[in-house]
């Protein structure tokens, strides 16, 4: 996979988004390697798990987000990489980089097939001619002065087959916005929950406020399940009882208190998170769950 391929980045510029890293075949061929290395330990003997915003996968799993569009430009420097602009200064400056990547393309009955590994480039990842960088040669080190960038051994998300592959969801976003394949309750969405009838929030002013990403995800789960309209304030509380949650209620109404942690918890029950140990018999607030298939 990827034999002489070559490298790409995906930069912030919107004029010119992709471009190719010029270097010598040996170079090249070595990062090739590496990313189709990378590439297979991201997959191989790991089982597939859909991706839907509330599971996060253990060591032998990855996450898949189906029918993904891969950007055309993407694709088309693919087509033709020797049509890509080379990475170079542009007004007197180096365009920021937001990911390495290598493809291939297959083609068969006039259909193409994409093969596109991508590492997500960090801060540290530029070699900067701000700093003292410090090369080993001869028995002793040396002072590179000049400007470079460090490509790391690692696969951050896979394109191939329509799909798009990975293992952390925060480090695949750094590459694509992935925003629209889970679902975040909107402002109006957080406005609406402080006003739920079987719902009595101390500040909803400041509940608001403290609705940031992790919160919003909740609130679109729980509004999505429907579970505030199939069980009243007192059933809520019988069952949060025997996750070992002490919920108050008053007035046919779930208190929420002004607190981010009990916040957190309270909408973890209710997003179906929180539960009693069968052991120990501890409360546990889980960071994602994943429905177990009836046999």
């Amino acid at each position: 996979m990827f034999e002489k391929c070559s490298i790409m980045v995906m930069c912030a510029d919107d004029q010119q988004p992709i471009r190719r890293i010029e270097m010598d075949a040996n170079t090249q061929e070595i990062i090739c390697n590496i990313f189709s290395a990378a590439t297979a330990n991201l997959t191989n003997d790991k089982e597939r798990i859909e991706f839907d915003g509330s599971y996060k996968p253990d060591q032998d799993e990855f996450l898949c987000i189906s029918n993904f569009q891969l950007p055309d430009e993407i694709k088309d420097a693919i087509r033709d990489p020797l049509g890509v602009s080379a990475y170079e200064r542009v007004n007197g400056e180096y365009p920021a980089i937001k990911a390495v990547f290598v493809g291939e393309l297959t083609e068969d009955n006039e259909t193409e097939k994409f093969d596109v590994a991508f590492q997500r480039f960090r801060r540290e990842q530029y070699i900067s001619t701000n700093s003292i960088n410090l090369f080993w040669s001869n028995n002793s080190f040396r002072r590179e002065k000049e400007f470079g960038l460090s490509i790391s051994d690692s696969v951050d998300c896979y394109f191939t087959d329509e799909q798009l592959l990975f293992t952390s969801f925060f480090f695949a976003r750094q590459v694509f916005d992935l925003s629209g394949f889970y679902r975040s309750a909107t402002t109006p969405e957080v406005v609406a929950f402080t006003s739920n009838d079987i719902l009595s929030i101390e500040n909803a002013d400041a509940f608001e406020a403290m609705a940031n990403t992790s919160i919003r995800r909740k609130i679109a789960m729980i509004n999505d399940s429907g579970v505030l309209q199939s069980f009243s304030a007192i059933e809520i509380k019988r069952l949060a009882q025997k996750a070992g949650i002490d919920l108050t209620v008053k007035n046919k109404q779930i208190v929420i208190p002004n607190d981010k942690e009990q916040v957190k918890v309270i909408l973890g029950f209710l997003d179906e998170e929180a539960y009693k140990g069968p052991f120990s018999q501890n409360t546990f607030l889980a960071n994602s769950k994943r429905k177990v298939q009836s046999k």
